[in-house]
C-alpha cells in the first residue's frame, strides 16, 4: 500500500512539473488539447488523493468512475498528435482528414460494440471499466500508430515535442491495454495492474516532461502536402 501511494504521489509531482513547464513556456497555446487533458488528470488525481486520505470508503467508487471519463478524454491527445502532424490548412490535412475521420468513427464504433456486446457477462463495474479501458485503449493506440505511419509514408518529419508526446502516449496505451486485458482474464493479475498501470503512466509524464522541455514543433510541411494558398 505504501509503494502504491508513493507511485501515486510521484506521478502527481511529475504532472505538476509538466503543467508548470507548459505555463512557463506558454506551451498551452501551442498544444491546447494536450493542456486540457493534463489539467483534467491533475485535478482528477488531486481529488482522488484527497478522497483516499479523507474518505477512503468512497475512493474505489470515485476511482473507477473518474477513470472512465479519462478514457474518453484521451481522445484529446490523439487529436493533438494528428493536428500537430497534419496542421489545418495543409494539403495533407485536407486529403487525409475525411478518410481518417471515417476510420476513427469505425474504430470507436468497434470499441463501443466490443465493450457492450458482452455487457451481461460483467459482474461488477470494475469489470466494465477494465473492458472499456482495454477496448478504447486499443483503438486509441491504433489511432496514434496510424497517424505515425501516415506521417512516415508522406515523409512528414516530427519535432521533439510531438514525437515525445506520441511515442510516450502510445507506449502507455499499449501497456494499459495489455494489463487491463490480463486483469480482466484473471483476478490474480489485478494487484500487478494497480502497480504496472500507474508506473507506466508516471513514465509517460517523465517522457512528456523531457519532450516539452525545449519547444521544437513539427517542421512545416513542404512539397506535395505543402500549405494550401
Amino acid at each position: 500500500m505504501a509503494l502504491s501511494l508513493a507511485i501515486f504521489l510521484a506521478s502527481i509531482v511529475f504532472q505538476v512539473c509538466v503543467l508548470w513547464l507548459m505555463a512557463r513556456n506558454t506551451l498551452w497555446r501551442m498544444y491546447p488539447f494536450l493542456s486540457i487533458y493534463i489539467i483534467w488528470i491533475s485535478l482528477e488525481n488531486f481529488t482522488l488523493l484527497a478522497t483516499y486520505l479523507l474518505f477512503p470508503a468512497l475512493y474505489p467508487h470515485l476511482y473507477w468512475h473518474s477513470d472512465s471519463i479519462d478514457v474518453v478524454l484521451r481522445l484529446l491527445v490523439v487529436w493533438e498528435v494528428f493536428h500537430q502532424t497534419f496542421p489545418k490548412g495543409s494539403g495533407l490535412n485536407g486529403s487525409l482528414s475525411k478518410s481518417l475521420a471515417i476510420v476513427a468513427f469505425l474504430l470507436l464504433a468497434f470499441a463501443c460494440g466490443a465493450t457492450f456486446w458482452g455487457y451481461q457477462n460483467y459482474i461488477s463495474f470494475r469489470s466494465i471499466h477494465l473492458a472499456v479501458d482495454r477496448n478504447f485503449g486499443f483503438v486509441q493506440a491504433v489511432m496514434i500508430l496510424g497517424t505515425l505511419l501516415m506521417a512516415r509514408y508522406h515523409g512528414v518529419k516530427y519535432g521533439r515535442n510531438v514525437r515525445g508526446i506520441a511515442l510516450a502516449f502510445g507506449g502507455w496505451l499499449s501497456i494499459s491495454t495489455a494489463s487491463s486485458a490480463m486483469a480482466e482474464l484473471t483476478n490474480s493479475f489485478l494487484p500487478y495492474w494497480f502497480y504496472l498501470r500507474p508506473l507506466s503512466f508516471m513514465a509517460m509524464m517523465v517522457a512528456w516532461l523531457w519532450a516539452l522541455w525545449i519547444y521544437e514543433p513539427t517542421p512545416q510541411i513542404n512539397g506535395p502536402g505543402a500549405l494550401a494558398n
